[in-house]
């Protein structure tokens, strides 16, 4: 019994093909950990509530810190990058001046993250 191999069309007519923006967030010098003051934990309590309300609304995907300094990254589910770059501008800890927020075009092709992304997606 020989198994043939897939041709390249084959192989690129399987990927997943769905399409996010990755929204990187770069710590500036002026980022300040939830100790350093009354105005830090402010600003960490309206980055953590502006996250849950994208959540809420379908258009955050996964998000959370990049090692410990202060960096952050963000997948996201928008029908526009406008609209990924106005959730990225509108981020507290960018508006603060703390970070810079860069939004990127991504596809998700393959990897054990593709069904659960159809699935919140509705793509097949």
């Amino acid at each position: 019994m020989t198994s043939e191999q897939p041709s390249l069309e084959q192989l690129l007519g399987a990927v997943a093909n769905i399409k996010f923006f990755v929204l990187t967030m770069k710590a500036t010098d002026a980022f300040q950990g939830p100790s350093a003051s009354e105005e830090a934990r402010q600003i960490l309590t309206e980055h953590l509530l502006y996250l849950r309300e994208i959540e809420r609304t379908n258009q955050l995907y996964a998000s959370g810190p990049i090692d410990s300094d202060g960096d952050g990254l963000s997948i996201l589910r928008t029908e526009t990058r406008e609209e990924a770059e106005r959730i990225a501008y509108a981020e507290p800890f960018h508006k603060a001046g703390w970070r810079i927020n860069t939004v990127r075009s991504w596809q998700l092709n393959e990897g054990l993250l593709v069904e659960c992304a159809k699935t919140l997606t509705g793509s097949s």
